[in-house]
């Protein structure tokens, strides 16, 4: 399996990411404002696009086709920083050094955390995946400015928490909600150019940092019960989600979830509520509503159309749950955006 040793310094993610590109090779360019590093290797391909949205705030996206696992180690000195990880595609485990527990890397996650000083991680890719990540990395006194004064004391360190004189490191780990998906995939099909695109991505970057801090807020109050579950049973739950946003359109019933998930009904019901803040059908809700928005944003197809999409038969019952997510109906949204 390859491996690479990188070392860090830098104070920006353009430096870290330059750094890295110095280390282990690749093509690097500038264009359109956007720094790009494409890496092809034995292990497939890795990319990353960089593009600062605002003083302080940079976005990278993180694509990569893996053929075979890889790991990364890299070893960090003299940085500060905070970043917000969303996880769209593609698993990993990455470890502090000097402290034994693992963050567990999926799809559907995202990590708020900072970290500075002097320290070790190693991130280990499986073979044989795509991965997709989107990462904002925000400046200490950047992130301080985005907090009012209720939120500077938040436990950003619910997951891990390691504070020791050469280091400080603080993680909360949360599920992606279906808004902020909504956000990520805006992101990902941005239709503008030049200074639209910096202000766009600067727009929905600032929604993703006030939704993932809410998050904070709220897990830190509430129990975290997702990290008293299973391992076992917290995968068959992200199986039993995946299965549900790959058939919005005609989902299978509680029996049936639970069965192809081997969960009996009470640990799929009650496990999901704790992992994912909903009942199982208020997620489905959720989803179909959130891709119906998107949809009816590209303009093209009818609200009939969206509504089988989403697994509505009626046209009348699609149309009276979204005003009721959404406060308007689909063809009134539709026309707005248009």
């Amino acid at each position: 399996m390859p491996t690479f040793n990188i070392a860090l310094s830098a104070d920006t993610i353009p430096n870290m990411l330059q750094a890295s590109q110095q280390q282990m090779g690749g093509n690097w360019r500038i264009e359109l404002d956007e720094l790009r590093w494409d890496l092809e290797q034995s292990f497939g391909l890795w990319q990353s696009r960089c593009l600062q949205v605002r003083d302080g705030i940079d976005l990278v996206l993180t694509r990569a086709e893996l053929r075979e696992s890889v790991t990364f180690i890299e070893d960090i000195d003299k940085l500060a920083k905070w970043a917000i990880r969303f996880c769209l595609a593609g698993k990993a485990v990455q470890r502090l050094q000097g402290y034994e527990q693992e963050l567990a890397i999926r799809p559907s996650v995202n990590l708020v955390g900072f970290m500075s000083g002097k320290l070790q991680t190693q991130t280990d890719y499986a073979g044989d995946q795509k991965v997709e990540m989107l990462t904002l990395g925000i400046q200490p006194e950047q992130f301080a400015a985005l907090l009012s004064p209720e939120q500077t004391g938040l436990n950003f360190g619910q997951t891990i928490d390691h504070r020791q004189p050469e280091a400080e490191v603080m993680v909360t780990m949360n599920h992606n909600t279906p808004p902020m998906l909504t956000v990520l995939h805006q992101i990902l099909s941005c239709p503008y150019e030049g200074q639209l695109k910096r202000l766009y991505m600067e727009s929905k970057s600032l929604e993703l940092i006030v939704m993932a801090i809410a998050q904070v807020q709220e897990s830190a109050v509430a129990p975290r019960s997702m990290f008293q579950m299973k391992s076992d049973d917290i995968e068959r739950l992200y199986r039993a989600r995946d299965i549900l946003l790959q058939n919005l359109a005609h989902p299978p019933s509680l029996k049936e979830l639970a069965q192809q998930t081997e969960l009996n009904d009470f640990k799929l019901k009650s496990g999901f509520r704790q992992l994912f803040g909903t009942t199982v059908f208020g997620y489905l809700y959720q989803c179909r509503m959130e891709k119906a928005q998107w949809i009816l944003e590209q303009g093209t197809h009818s609200v009939g159309q969206v509504a089988h999409t989403v697994g509505y038969a009626s046209p009348s019952q699609f149309s009276a749950a979204f005003k009721r997510r959404f406060g308007v109906t689909p063809r009134a949204y539709k026309r707005h955006c248009g």
